[in-house]
């Protein structure tokens, strides 16, 4: 199952960074049938809402947009866990799961993720899920390489790109 997960990381100065990072990879995993969940810390409906009433786009595609939901939730135990990964992979083929919060909430999150995904494998067969986990840049300043060493790739506003591409001089310290 390994091959079909994806981490991804982020790291966002402000709520409207993260929004504005999150809207151009939003809209073209929509245009291609990817099915966006979110587990988020904060609340950030406002600001998605607003961002989205000043860019040039088809009312359908903002509408779509909002229903993907851009309320926090409090999915921490691995039961809550359980019933959301079950609730969004039973139709879906290629999922995209929107984490954002404080590191350890993430990790948190993450291992539940990742403990449900072992244990459903069957289930699941090939279904592509990606996971981008959204760090807050005033939080993590020591932890920076061990967040990039945990994942595979790094998004920002121009897209999804290797982090060595991103972060000169990096070298994983991960196979």
């Amino acid at each position: 199952m390994e091959k079909e997960k994806l981490k991804i990381c982020s790291f966002y100065v402000s709520d409207w960074h993260l929004t504005a990072m999150l809207l151009p990879y939003i809209e073209d995993a929509k245009e291609r049938n990817e099915h966006l969940n979110t587990i988020l810390e904060k609340n950030i409906s406002y600001n998605m809402k607003e961002i989205l009433s000043r860019v040039r786009m088809d009312d359908r595609k903002k509408e779509n947009i909002m229903k993907i939901g851009w309320e926090n939730k409090e999915l921490l135990k691995y039961n809550d866990i359980k019933k959301y990964m079950e609730k969004i992979t039973r139709y879906e083929n290629n999922i995209t799961i929107i984490v954002e919060g404080h590191k350890d909430r993430i990790e948190y999150i993450g291992k539940n993720i990742d403990k449900w995904i072992k244990k459903s494998e069957k289930k699941l067969k090939k279904k592509e899920i990606k996971i981008i986990n959204c760090y807050e840049v005033t939080e993590f300043n020591k932890d920076l390489e061990e967040i990039l060493d945990k994942h595979d790739k790094i998004l920002n506003t121009s897209g999804i790109h290797e982090i060595e591409e991103m972060y000169e001089g990096y070298i994983r310290k991960r196979a």
